[in-house]
């Protein structure tokens, strides 16, 4: 019954944390800070890279 409760408040967490980047990102779109598609995958693989870096 415990498990059940801590795994629905992890979802709802989760869920959270997700409409929160979520709103971040829609703030970020009409105060015009947005990058070009190409500028932006150039920055989640740079971020990306610094990610697997950071864990070994």
């Amino acid at each position: 019954m415990e498990l059940t409760r801590s795994k629905q408040k992890d979802g709802l967490q989760e869920n959270e944390h997700f409409l929160r980047m979520l709103d971040r990102g829609i703030d970020d779109m009409e105060a015009g800070r947005e990058l070009p598609l190409e500028d932006a995958f150039i920055k989640i693989t740079e971020l990306r890279d610094k990610r697997r870096d950071a864990r070994v």
